[in-house]
């Protein structure tokens, strides 16, 4: 096989920079999108009128049901004609906006109450177009360590959110205890993928100079203090600004071995 020429390697480069920063346009206005819809759903059904609620609380239970269906779809006919990329991308554009739809409209209808389930949304949004962003233009072990930490601190404050309540706290400890038990498989998987210069199942999910110590130190201190947090949830409010500091370090860290 013929080596590549210089100004060959140089106009993939410039081709696989330009396809990275289209997809994250692309997730910009998708996020700007998102918002805007949120914005509208607020407006009619929880400060609109009483008819207004009820066309709303419609609209969106069967919102919930069709981006179920797509979301299902767009993951099963992806998978299915994986080779096709043309017909992949658009399945699993569908895919993604399907499960969108369901997952606002399950939260938006019940948790309506003073707005909180549009409230929640609104903020969880900006979060993942963020965490996309840092997968898109950051090595994937980066984007791995991020999503720990920043899904760990979520727990970690809904844990002492919900201490005080009975019924939630319990559920919320348990969901912090599985959540912690989901970070040991991952640890597992991290090691097997470690084993095989990066690959899992023959698929490239690390880079061939990720620095495994901190994957694996990441994973273990996320999952600690989530243990730590579901057992001691009123110090839930200091493993908060450790697990910020931890993720600005992460971040840090990641970005100096870009440069």
């Amino acid at each position: 096989m013929a080596k590549k020429s210089i100004s060959e390697k140089r106009a993939e480069r410039e081709r696989q920079e330009n396809q990275t920063l289209q997809r994250v346009f692309n997730v910009f206005l998708l996020g700007l999108a998102a918002e805007v819809y949120l914005f509208i759903v607020y407006r009619g059904y929880v400060a609109g009128s009483v008819g207004s609620m009820l066309v709303w609380h419609q609209l969106l239970r069967w919102g919930s049901w069709i981006g179920l269906a797509a979301a299902v779809a767009g993951a099963g006919v992806g998978w299915w004609k994986r080779e096709d990329k043309k017909l992949r991308t658009i399945m699993t554009w569908a895919g993604g906006v399907g499960a969108f739809l369901f997952v606002s409209g399950w939260i938006v209808t019940h948790f309506f109450s003073n707005g909180q389930g549009v409230t929640t949304m609104c903020i969880l949004v900006p979060i993942l177009a963020v965490l996309a962003l840092v997968y898109l233009l950051y090595q994937h072990e980066c984007a791995l360590s991020t999503v720990a930490l920043a899904g760990t601190m979520f727990s970690v404050w809904l844990r002492g959110a919900s201490a005080a309540s009975e019924r939630w706290g319990i559920l919320v400890m348990a969901g912090c205890i599985a959540a912690a038990a989901v970070l040991g498989a991952v640890i597992f998987l991290t090691s097997k993928a470690q084993k095989d210069e990066g690959k899992l199942w023959k698929v490239r999910v690390f880079s061939v100079e990720c620095d495994y110590r901190v994957v694996y130190a990441v994973l273990a201190a996320a999952a600690a203090l989530l243990l730590l947090a579901a057992f001691v949830p009123a110090i839930a409010y200091y493993l908060m600004w450790v697990l910020g500091v931890l993720l600005f370090a992460e971040l840090v860290f990641y970005t100096t071995k870009l440069m």
